[in-house]
């Protein structure tokens, strides 16, 4: 007799695992534990007797066991085995999901992430990119499925919110996960190789920055900046060492050596991926020693407000600038810019000047050319005269 919903809800558990049928193959199996399964006995196309599960109770009702029953009959009177159909669909369905930009998208960052020299903070920066431009429309796509006009639009309404540099990052992020797909066998072609020749091509600025006419008054707001001696002190390292801010930033004590008045940066912080020495002016030491006695124990120099195994935030020395009235006139990358000119107008080689910036020469110097110009006379004397032009007091 075929089983009843009633019958199949009340039925309790023994101490084997107790069979009952539906007929035409369909059977409950309980299993000592209370379990209750589905299970589909039949003859495969060759002959051989076969099970298979149709799912546990009460998540397949008996209704729907039926359904299937009915589905797996239908195969078989066709001379398709039902699992053999099943694996199929499992296939088919992996593979979608396999080819979907969202998982090439993971597979990808997770490969290049470890790659990265600047780490978890890029790899960090770069999916929040993704998530904010490209996934909302992309993610489920299958890639190959995804025309160029498509990705026109998505790179076209970056561009509309003028960040043309967000675009370009987006842009090298979406072609290189297009040629991990094609490498694994998921993509055909790359869309994006090509298409940048229509997108619109962003005017090449430089970071606002003062002149040399107007540095003064910017040094005397510094000097009076009162909102935060942490960030008072990082703006003045800024003019005597002219390191990129997120190098001063994330700056550890680790770094400095006090006794020879030299930071020496690591290559793993370095946007050329090389050790880059600093030297430090009397003014520079005496405020590091001011700030150690503050941070010392925490192994950074910069701590952040909230945390102080963090950084401090990237945004404090622009929002110093702001606030001492330089928004659009300079901003603390500005700064290498300033410091670069004023020491030309003093008259200092150019080579010095580039390697206190941690600039690659040009041309074949850049190749050949190694000298790190720290001879007691050279960069060091430079960069004291600089802080003695600027800090005459400190």
């Amino acid at each position: 007799m075929p089983l009843t919903a009633q019958q199949v809800s009340k039925s309790k558990p023994g101490d084997k695992v107790i069979t009952l049928s539906d007929g035409s193959g369909l059977e409950l199996r309980i299993s000592p534990n209370g379990r209750k399964g589905w299970r589909f006995r039949y003859v495969r196309p060759n002959g051989k007797r076969n099970m298979i599960s149709f799912g546990t109770y009460p998540e397949t009702t008996l209704a729907e066991a039926r359904e299937k029953r009915i589905d797996a009959r239908r195969l078989i009177a066709k001379g398709i085995d039902p699992a053999e159909e099943r694996k199929r669909e499992q296939n088919e369905r992996q593979e979608i999901v396999r080819n979907k930009f969202i998982t090439l998208a993971q597979e990808w960052h997770k490969t290049v992430i470890t790659r990265w020299k600047e780490g978890s903070r890029r790899g960090r920066q770069c999916w929040s990119a993704l998530e904010r431009y490209v996934l909302p429309d992309m993610a489920e796509r299958d890639i190959d499925s995804i025309n160029p006009l498509e990705w026109l639009e998505v790179f076209k309404r970056i561009d509309e919110q003028e960040k043309f540099e967000q675009r370009r990052k987006v842009h090298a992020y979406c072609r290189d996960i297009y040629k991990f797909a094609v490498i694994t066998g998921r993509a055909t072609h790359n869309p994006l190789i090509d298409i940048t020749s229509a997108l619109q091509r962003p005017k090449k600025s430089s970071f606002p920055f003062i002149s040399q006419e107007e540095l003064p008054e910017l040094i005397q707001a510094i000097e009076l900046y009162d909102k935060s001696k942490m960030v008072q002190t990082g703006l003045k390292l800024l003019f005597m060492t002219a390191v990129r801010p997120s190098e001063l930033r994330e700056a550890k004590w680790a770094e400095f050596d006090f006794q020879k008045g030299i930071w020496t940066i690591p290559a793993e912080r370095m946007k050329m991926n090389r050790k880059h020495r600093v030297p430090l002016p009397r003014q520079a030491l005496k405020l590091l020693h001011e700030l150690h006695y503050v941070t010392g124990s925490y192994g950074i120099l910069f701590v952040g407000r909230n945390a102080n195994s963090q950084f401090l935030s990237n945004a404090a020395f622009g929002m110093a600038l702001k606030r001492m009235g330089y928004e659009g006139r300079h901003v603390p990358h500005g700064t290498r810019h300033t410091v670069a000119t004023g020491l030309k107008e003093m008259g200092y080689p150019g080579e010095w000047i580039e390697m206190q910036l941690s600039h690659k020469l040009p041309g074949i110097q850049g190749v050949y050319t190694h000298a790190e110009h720290m001879a007691p006379e050279q960069r060091p004397a430079m960069m004291q005269a600089w802080a003695d032009k600027l800090f005459p007091n400190e």
